[in-house]
């Protein structure tokens, strides 16, 4: 005899073998998703801000849901900490929509390809689909989903948001948060109860346009484990914290330990040098073991291949060949990474070619190269050719300038596929937790857009676990 559904006791297991006891807003947020559940409705929203225990209400549910489920969210980096943190089948939203870059377009950028439906949609084979970090999920996209669970005659899709996190870009919000069968978690649970990050970040979402009450006091508020906010007066003192954190063994072991969070991309640029210079010395070479990269764009040479490099993705670097000339002639780097594999405790190794971009005239060969075979591509449609060269030629740098010196158009820059990823924006972050984060409180004050500007300072805090340490 089959057992009712979430008739079990109040507690569960996580895929590491600790008990959490759930409180009483859990519970009562897995009674309206039994009601949801047996009722005709498709979607449901909860809601709740960082560290709320909203995927501990969806690993309750999914332990004990007798149908077919899996989760979503609209990165890979996303859909993995879900994916992990629930032992659950993972998939993004893109995949299960069936969207790859649609390069039949005549007209098409391969630097902001157009997505279209190239697959078949698989996300109404299921009966029950959670997907996490809705804020990134703006009307089109909504809409998309919406036209395949409308087809459906069973699916149900629950949603998981939290409306202090940056919305979509060009959005004020995500249309997810309109929904009205929703339930919100408030009770936070991700820092022990003694850690000052959830009360400073309680802090930040009512702080409204006047800044100075956070900027002015500026205490450290630390437990007796020294968890918490650690505010520093000076440059030097924050350098010497990120030469201790990224240096440690703690750092080299875990891709999610650490990580600096700014606004600007030259800010995060400006980061990663002096965090390198910190680590491996102001002679290191362009990629050292040990590097940490992060991937800029989604690589891969055909549609039935999966991808080589994804967007939002952290990379540990393992081992770096010589400077050699590969295939196409140009000068670079065999590097072996490693990616945090998509089922528990586990790394997937890679071997990518990384271009020479210190020398000027190795990128200038590089995009000679590129531009011709785009060119071909454009009117020859064959664009094979052109993913597989990008594919085994890897940017760690924009190319904004022709051979002789002219500027490109904004639609001509060749974009970079990777990047050091000691630093990130809050924009990159989101959707990725760590054990402590290193944030540029002086760069994010500069935005002029209050709203953004908490909502960037809210999204950065609430990456840490343990620890937050603010310039």
């Amino acid at each position: 005899m089959q057992k009712s559904f979430l008739n079990s006791e109040n507690y569960l297991y996580t895929p590491n073998g600790q008990k959490i006891i759930l409180n009483n807003q859990q519970i009562k947020a897995i009674s309206y998703v039994k009601k949801f559940l047996k009722s005709k409705d498709a979607y449901f929203l909860l809601s709740g801000y960082a560290g709320t225990g909203k995927t501990t209400v969806v690993k309750k549910i999914l332990d004990e849901y007798p149908k077919r489920a899996i989760v979503s969210a609209p990165t890979r980096k996303a859909n993995a900490v879900i994916s992990q943190s629930t032992s659950a089948p993972g998939y993004t939203i893109h995949s299960l929509l069936g969207l790859q870059p649609d390069i039949n377009l005549v007209d098409f950028n391969p630097n902001e390809p157009v997505f279209g439906q190239i697959n078949k949609p698989t996300i109404k084979n299921y009966d029950l689909i959670i997907i996490d970090e809705a804020s990134m999920i703006n009307k089109s996209l909504f809409e998309l989903i919406d036209a395949e669970i409308t087809k459906s005659l069973s699916s149900k899709v629950i949603f998981l948001g939290d409306k202090a996190q940056i919305p979509p870009v060009g959005d004020q919000e995500s249309p997810i948060f309109q929904l009205d069968n929703n339930y919100e978690l408030t009770q936070l649970m991700r820092q022990s109860d003694d850690n000052p990050i959830a009360q400073l970040s309680q802090q930040l979402r009512n702080v409204g346009e006047d800044l100075s009450i956070f900027l002015d006091k500026k205490e450290s508020m630390l437990n007796k484990d020294g968890d918490g906010v650690l505010f520093v007066d000076s440059n030097d003192q924050f350098r010497d914290e990120i030469k201790k954190v990224f240096g440690s063994s703690y750092a080299k072991a875990d891709l999610n330990y650490a990580k600096l969070i700014a606004w600007r991309n030259r800010t995060v640029m400006q980061s990663n040098r002096i965090i390198r210079d910190l680590v491996f010395g102001q002679n290191a070479n362009l990629i050292e073991k040990g590097d940490v990269l992060i991937g800029y764009r989604a690589i891969k040479a055909s549609a039935k291949e999966s991808f080589l490099i994804n967007n939002c993705v952290d990379y540990k670097v393992v081992e770096v060949s010589d400077r050699q000339k590969n295939i196409n002639g140009l000068l670079g780097y065999t590097v072996k990474v490693h990616e945090k594999a998509r089922i528990y405790r586990g790394f997937d190794e890679k071997s990518i070619f990384i271009i020479d971009s210190d020398s000027s005239e190795n990128l200038n060969e590089y995009a000679e190269i590129h531009d011709n075979l785009l060119k071909i591509a454009r009117s020859d449609r064959l664009w094979s050719v052109y993913y597989e060269f990008r594919k085994n030629n890897l940017l760690m740098i924009d190319i904004e300038r022709y051979s002789d010196g002219g500027l490109r158009a904004k639609s001509d820059i060749i974009k970079k596929d990777l990047d050091y990823g000691f630093a990130v924006t809050a924009h990159k972050a989101q959707g990725s937790t760590y054990k402590k984060v290193f944030m540029l409180l002086k760069d994010i004050a500069l935005n002029k857009n209050y709203t953004e500007r908490n909502q960037i300072l809210y999204v950065a805090m609430t990456r840490a676990q343990k620890q937050c340490i603010v310039l």
